[in-house]
């Protein structure tokens, strides 16, 4: 139920705060974005990388990111392996000064390395989080909750302990840009354009452009490619529809564009993927 592979989907798609993806995949990337939800991954198998607030960390095997709601952050292309990804949301359940004065102690993202104590004090609790989300059972919606608290009381206690990532003008920034990101999701299918973006926003051209480049990392039509190519490379995986048919339903209105686009992001041709990831899921289907 709470288990999904990392395709592009609501935040949650239940009115349940609390979001697992827990996957092993032969690669792994996503595009610059931000939520209100905490996130927490974990680099199970190999190393990962991950962008935050523009700034990048390596993550060995075993090390684990908790990432602050708000922060920007992206995962640049990664070997395959098993990656968890825990996301929750509880500032909807703060009733009370009390209660959302505590949930300020986890307004920062910290990077816990393996064999450090916080991260022997934080695993178990994941580890907790994982074996109670695979297996739901009448009270797990409690259990799960119960854990969460504990584990964000953990982090907002011992955030000394680990490294402090840089996110010194992340709030402003995300202020600014927050409704551009949300206006290139949902019209990412749509001819839109710097332009039209800015205008959405209310600013002018050259200064989206200059900001947008300075919180995401990269400049906007970089960014509305990454999204569209996001989106591609589900429906491709996902669906019987043509490759021509995807490619116009994302936005791109040149097949040979796409396909460009594609290969330079993915390293092969939409048809190569669908056949690879098609192949991929065959053979997982016969172990």
């Amino acid at each position: 139920m709470y288990i999904k592979n990392l395709v592009e989907m609501d935040l949650f798609p239940e009115p349940f705060p609390v979001r697992i993806d827990h996957n092993k995949i032969p690669s792994f990337q996503y595009p610059a974005h931000w939520h209100k939800a905490a996130e927490i991954a974990i680099a199970r198998e190999k190393d990962m990388s991950i962008v935050i607030n523009n700034h990048s960390y390596e993550l060995k095997e075993g090390d684990l990111v908790f990432i602050a709601g708000g922060d920007i952050h992206s995962y640049p292309v990664s070997k395959g392996g098993e990656r968890v990804i825990i996301l929750f949301d509880l500032q909807d359940m703060m009733n009370s000064d009390a209660l959302r004065q505590d949930y300020s102690l986890i307004s920062k993202s910290v990077l816990i390395r393996r064999n450090t104590e916080l991260h022997s004090k934080v695993m178990p609790h994941i580890e907790g989080i994982l074996q109670e989300a695979a297996d739901i059972t009448a009270g797990s919606r409690f259990v799960l909750l119960a854990r969460i608290y504990d584990l964000t009381a953990l982090i907002g206690r011992n955030t000394n302990r680990g490294d402090e990532l840089s996110g010194s003008d992340r709030k402003d920034l995300l202020h600014k840009i927050g409704k551009v990101v949300d206006y290139i999701e949902q019209n990412y299918m749509e001819p839109i354009t710097l332009k039209s973006a800015a205008e959405n926003a209310g600013f002018s051209e050259h200064y989206l452009s200059r900001i947008f480049n300075r919180a995401i990392g990269s400049p906007f039509h970089h960014y509305l490619n990454k999204i569209r190519i996001k989106h591609a490379e589900s429906k491709i995986i996902l669906n019987d529809d043509s490759i021509t048919e995807i490619a116009f339903s994302c936005g791109f209105n040149s097949i040979p564009t796409f396909n460009r686009i594609f290969r330079e992001m993915k390293g092969c041709t939409p048809m190569e993927y669908r056949k690879m990831r098609w192949d991929h899921n065959f053979n997982r289907k016969g172990e």
